[in-house]
């Protein structure tokens, strides 16, 4: 006796969840979460409420997408307006850093064969942002970039690989241009892109 199908949803049906699914996420992870009229307290709440793990509260403007599970925010975090985090993987803020205005911070990836053609399933690939980490506004932080402690990332830069501690990144992709005090030249000097 031969097993019953099991329906497969339409493409249409598919469409129509995922679409109900981000309409809900940019209604409580944006629209709310990002309102200027909420007090800064009340955002951190909301994103606690969420499933972040956050001890700072997001600026105005914010927008989360998804899974606010994967959000690490330390203490000490200023976000400017307009910061837009991607949480597919996770996202880890270490205490005191800034994040500028319309900071960009990515983790889906689309793999590419050796033909060139692009999957279209995003996987994810974790972002780490240490202590006392400065981003300039308008900067992006592509998947799987990890940037060390005490460092300064310049306006549009675009952050891929790791950064090492001590200094200062600037260009498309970001490359070190200056070193910070407390640099050791011996560790700190080589990032890779």
């Amino acid at each position: 006796m031969a097993t019953p199908a099991v329906p497969v949803p339409s493409t249409f049906s598919r469409r129509l969840r995922e679409d109900a699914a981000h309409a809900r996420e940019h209604v409580l992870l944006t629209a709310l979460l990002g309102s200027p009229f909420l007090p800064r307290v009340v955002r951190r709440l909301l994103l606690n409420a969420a499933g972040a793990r956050a001890e700072s509260a997001p600026g105005p403007g914010f927008s989360l997408t998804g899974d606010p599970r994967n959000l690490s925010v330390a203490r000490g975090v200023y976000f400017n307006r307009g910061t837009t985090i991607e949480a597919i993987a996770p996202v880890t803020i270490g205490a005191n850093a800034a994040i500028g205005m319309q900071v960009l911070i990515m983790t889906s990836h689309h793999a590419i064969d050796a033909d060139g053609r692009w999957s279209d399933t995003a996987t994810g690939r974790p972002v780490v942002i240490e202590d006392r980490v400065w981003i300039g506004g308008r900067a992006t932080i592509l998947p799987g970039a990890h940037i060390e402690h005490d460092v300064v990332v310049a306006a549009g830069a675009v952050v891929t690989g790791r950064l090492l501690a001590h200094g200062v990144y600037a260009g498309v992709p970001a490359k070190r241009i200056r070193d910070l005090a407390g640099a050791d030249p011996a560790t700190d000097r080589t990032a890779t892109a």
